[in-house]
């Protein structure tokens, strides 16, 4: 098996090799620190029971540590070029298997038919591309797929919005998906001077636990309405940005009504609300469309 490019001189020494350099306009960032890798195999306890999606593999180092304790890894990467290096550096891995795709593009139900039939826990472990993480991660939440666990290594900024509580200006459609979807929590930050090229700004690490018990599509597609009518027009009171609810409620006097009686005061605005106040309006929402639908 070749040597594993870890260490800052083997990613600048394999990516001259191959005539090859970082592409700002894929968030090509290299991380070469071995402890920050372990924190994040750790994070998802991964174990020979679980198949692991890693979105973003770049040079295998995450690959490579998921491989050694995980039963299958999924890994996709969009770059040919860097593609070409990890069909090399795994060929004698049976148990990764190298995808070359645009992630928001894949159909994770056909990616995953080779393993569906058997008893194996569906594991997130990725060290997201900056420049789409939202995207990639709402294609995640919504794919349908019931994952164990998902860890994402992300800028801190955006770690901060997903974990953040209701009243700072972090909080907004990030917060409130994800932590009805389930448990968010930050794990540990990231200096920037562990990758390369070094990016601007720090990362952290962020597990997300979700709540199978809870989670219902039908309630979170209407929580997606609500959560982005209320952060859509965030210096409106609840009852002017959720304008385009209206309707839905039977006129603004019913509304406004709906949440009074559910002791939130219409006159607040959408960042000062719990998960679980809009969860209340998201439910009302579904509740009133599954009556017309009589």
């Amino acid at each position: 098996m070749p040597d594993y490019p870890v260490t800052l001189t083997a990613i600048k020494s394999v990516l001259a090799k191959h005539k090859l350099a970082p592409l700002k306009s894929l968030g090509q960032n290299f991380l070469f620190d071995h402890n920050t890798l372990e924190k994040i195999v750790n994070a998802g306890s991964v174990s020979d029971d679980d198949l692991v999606l890693e979105i973003g593999p770049g040079l295998g180092a995450l690959t490579w540590r998921l491989a050694e304790k995980a039963r299958q890894v999924v890994a996709v990467e969009y770059d040919r070029g860097l593609f070409g290096i990890l069909q090399d550096l795994f060929a004698d891995k049976p148990n990764v298997a190298l995808i070359n795709a645009d992630f928001l593009q894949v159909d994770l139900d056909h990616l995953f038919q080779p393993w569906n039939e058997s008893a194996q826990r569906f594991k997130v472990v990725a060290n997201l591309p900056y420049y789409i993480t939202t995207p990639l991660i709402f294609k995640l939440v919504e794919s349908g797929v019931r994952w164990e666990t998902m860890v994402f290594l992300v800028q801190k900024e955006v770690a901060d919005r997903i974990c953040a509580k209701p009243g700072g200006k972090e909080y907004g459609t990030l917060s409130v998906m994800l932590n009805y979807y389930g448990y968010a929590e930050q794990i540990g930050t990231v200096s920037k001077n562990v990758f390369y090229p070094a990016p601007q700004v720090n990362s952290a690490i962020v597990r997300i636990t979700p709540d199978w018990e809870r989670f219902d599509p039908e309630v979170y597609a209407c929580l997606q309405r609500v959560v982005q009518a209320a952060f859509g027009q965030r210096r409106k009171t609840l009852l002017n940005a959720f304008g385009v609810l209206i309707e839905d409620f039977g006129g603004k006097e019913a509304l406004a009504g709906f949440l009074e009686s559910s002791g939130i005061d219409p006159k607040r605005r959408g960042e000062t609300l719990s998960v679980n106040e809009f969860l209340t309006v998201a439910e009302g929402l579904r509740s009133r469309k599954q009556r017309d639908m009589r």
